[in-house]
C-alpha cells in the first residue's frame, strides 16, 4: 500500500486490490447511467451492499494494516454518471461517527473523475485500486465526469 501526502491530507492506496473478475461482478451490480444535465440524487445512483462477503474481506486486510479495530456503518456501490462530480467535503454533519472512508474502483474507462483532496492530492482511479482516508479531517470530492459512469464501492468506517 502507497501512502500519497500533501500537507495534513493522506490518502493510502493499494492498486489492483481487486481482480478484474471481482470488479466486473460488482460493476454489473449497480446499473448504467450516462449522461443527465443534472446530477441524479445519491438514492438514484447507489446501492446498499453493506451484507456483501467483501465488506470481510476489506475489513480485516485494513484492520491488520492500519492496526486499527474499524467497524463498516455501511458499504455502498457507487455511480458517479456522465455529467457528475463531487465538491470537496468531509463527513463531520452528514456521518457524525464516520472517521474513515474506503473506495474501490470498479472500472477506470471513464474520463474525468479524478479523486481529489483540498491540499492537491489528485489520483486517476484505477480498475481495482482500494483507498483508505480519514474522511472528518481530509477534505475530498470527485472532478467532474465527462464520458462514461465511474462505478466504485464505497465504505463508511468507524472505530
Amino acid at each position: 500500500m502507497d501512502k500519497i501526502s500533501s500537507k495534513e491530507d493522506e490518502v493510502y492506496i493499494y492498486k489492483k486490490f481487486l481482480s478484474d473478475n471481482e470488479c466486473d461482478k460488482y460493476y454489473k451490480m449497480i446499473k448504467d447511467i450516462g449522461y443527465r444535465p443534472m446530477m441524479l440524487p445519491w438514492s438514484e445512483r447507489s446501492v446498499d451492499i453493506t451484507d456483501d462477503p467483501i465488506v470481510d474481506k476489506v475489513t480485516k486486510y485494513l484492520n491488520k494494516r492500519f492496526k486499527l479495530k474499524l467497524k463498516v456503518d455501511q458499504v455502498q456501490l457507487q455511480n458517479h454518471h456522465i455529467n457528475s462530480f463531487c465538491k470537496l467535503h468531509i463527513h463531520k454533519n452528514d456521518r457524525k461517527k464516520i472517521k474513515y472512508n474506503s473506495l474501490i474502483y470498479l472500472n477506470d474507462n471513464f474520463l474525468g473523475g479524478n479523486f481529489l483532496t483540498s491540499n492537491g492530492i489528485e489520483i486517476k482511479p484505477e480498475k481495482g485500486m482500494l483507498t483508505f482516508f480519514n474522511g472528518q479531517t481530509v477534505y475530498h470530492g470527485v472532478k467532474t465526469i465527462l464520458e462514461n459512469d465511474r462505478k466504485t464501492i464505497i465504505f463508511w468506517w468507524k472505530e
